[in-house]
C-alpha cells in the first residue's frame, strides 16, 4: 500500500482515517483517566473532537492533516510512556530488574 496524503483519499477514506484516530484518542483519554492522568486524558479528548470537527465540516484538509499527525504522534507518546511506567512498576522484589509481562496492545 502505498502512503496518500489525505487530498489523495476519498471523502470515505478520510472519514475512516479520522474516526480510527479519534476513536484511539479516546481509548487512550479513559487509560488516562484510570491511571489517575487527567491532563494527558483532557488533551487526549479535546484533540478527538477537535478531529471530529473536521470530519463534518469541509476543513482546510492541510489543517486536518496536521492533526491526524498530532493525534498519532501523542498515542504513540503517551503509550510509550505508560509502557516505561509499567516497566518500573514490575520490579515489585525491589532488586531492580523489571521482568516486563506480555502484553497485548489493541
Amino acid at each position: 500500500m502505498t502512503a496518500r496524503t489525505l487530498n489523495e483519499m476519498t471523502r470515505h477514506e478520510r472519514s475512516s482515517m479520522i474516526s480510527l484516530v479519534a476513536q484511539t484518542l479516546d481509548d487512550l483519554a479513559e487509560d488516562a483517566e484510570d491511571r489517575g492522568d487527567k491532563v494527558s486524558a483532557g488533551n487526549a479528548n479535546y484533540l478527538a473532537r477537535t478531529l471530529r470537527g473536521c470530519g463534518v465540516h469541509s476543513a482546510d484538509l492541510k489543517a486536518t492533516e496536521i492533526l491526524l499527525e498530532q493525534g498519532i504522534s501523542y498515542v504513540a507518546a503517551l503509550s510509550n510512556k505508560y509502557n516505561q511506567s509499567a516497566d518500573v512498576d514490575e520490579d515489585e522484589d525491589g532488586d531492580g530488574v523489571s521482568r516486563p509481562e506480555a502484553r497485548v496492545l489493541h
